[in-house]
């Protein structure tokens, strides 16, 4: 084919300079000679879309421990001869919606279009119906698969939360009180009796507190320990031991039995291998309206008991011997308290091992 230049245009387009005038000549014979075979093809075309929606996916939910979990299982996963496929392993957009009734005319939530197949909602205590529904597009779905019957999410555990270390607290303080004249006295101490320090735990930090009293305290009254770095506060309201220095200690319910109730000074008589074969009771105390605690402050026994108590005209009388025990020392002391019947008096409330939490213990 012979091939014939527009000499009249290149000539005009060189005006005069020959070298550009042969520079153009030989790309437009050049361009002349290429030959192009088929239909072009635009470079930024996309695929064919997808006739209609996907097969369908199969829908599982479960819940526990205050959420529901979604699996999803898409066509091209699923088994058997009669499974839906996506041979071209397309994306496909899931719906997920649940409702409260069965039929999904009330209460229903649809979740956020996504081409994930595992979703965790939280939603503690309900109990819903759910349905899924897929599409290529976003626009063409297929129909509803429903979740056979409710599914309920149950309540949250607290095995199912992963404790929050940094504000973990405890404290392994005992809080009580006695009579002390008009008022009462309110002692804070540690696990090694009335006078010991007791430790407060925050995250995996340690403090020991020192023991303590608080005096002039109201007989009957109710209210809360807290330690403000140098001494012990008592507030009528749990809110009032918040500040931001202070350490809340716990709950005491003062004992209320008045100024005429006086504790019973009591000694061991001890004999052969530190058995206890007396509790000597050297004074008998006033206003008693119940059996005594009589506890052992020793590092060296073990396994006495006292036995029964007779208490006339609201003094203790005498203590019958009870379990002896064995290895008691001649230093033991007897550390008496209560003395005041149900209902009539208090005491106070461990909070050691608690979690930090207050509480009242009236008993």
């Amino acid at each position: 084919m012979t091939l014939i230049p527009n000499l009249a245009q290149i000539n005009a387009a060189a005006k005069g300079n020959n070298d550009l005038r042969e520079t153009l000549l030989s790309l437009h014979l050049a361009v002349q000679t290429v030959q192009i075979q088929g239909p072009l093809t635009k470079v930024d075309s996309v695929p064919r879309k997808a006739a209609g929606p996907p097969g369908q996916s199969q829908l599982s939910v479960t819940g526990a421990n205050g959420s529901f979990t979604v699996q999803i299982t898409l066509p091209q996963q699923a088994s058997g001869s009669a499974a839906p496929t996506n041979a071209a392993n397309q994306p496909i957009y899931q719906e997920v919606s649940s409702s409260t009734v069965p039929n999904f005319s009330i209460g229903v939530v649809t979740y956020p279009l996504s081409t994930g197949t595992s979703f965790i909602f939280a939603n503690p205590g309900a109990t819903l119906y759910w349905r899924l529904r897929s599409s290529y597009d976003q626009k063409t779905f297929n129909n509803y698969s429903t979740q056979s019957g409710p599914v309920a999410a149950g309540l949250q555990t607290s095995a199912a939360i992963n404790p929050n270390i940094p504000l973990s607290q405890g404290n392994f303080a005992t809080v009580d009180s006695i009579a002390a004249g008009g008022s009462a006295t309110v002692r804070i101490y540690g696990s090694g009796g009335v006078g010991t320090s007791w430790t407060s735990i925050l995250g995996s930090n340690s403090k020991v507190i020192p023991a303590g009293t608080i005096l002039n305290v109201t007989y009957g009254s109710t209210g809360f320990v807290a330690w403000d770095g140098s001494k012990y506060q008592f507030k009528a309201g749990l809110t009032q031991t918040f500040p931001d220095t202070w350490l809340p200690v716990g709950k005491v319910s003062v004992i209320a039995s008045g100024a005429g109730l006086v504790l019973p000074v009591v000694h061991l008589v001890l004999g052969t291998g530190g058995a206890v074969l007396a509790w000597n009771v050297i004074s008998g105390g006033t206003d008693l309206t119940a059996d005594v605690t009589l506890a052992i402050v020793t590092s060296t026994g073990a396994g006495a008991n006292p036995g029964a108590q007779t208490i006339s005209g609201g003094v203790l009388q005498s203590i019958a011997p009870g379990n002896p025990g064995a290895n008691y020392a001649g230093g033991d002391t007897v550390n008496v308290s209560g003395g005041v019947a149900a209902g009539v008096g208090g005491g106070g409330g461990p909070v050691g091992s608690n979690a930090g939490r207050l509480y009242g213990n009236t008993t």
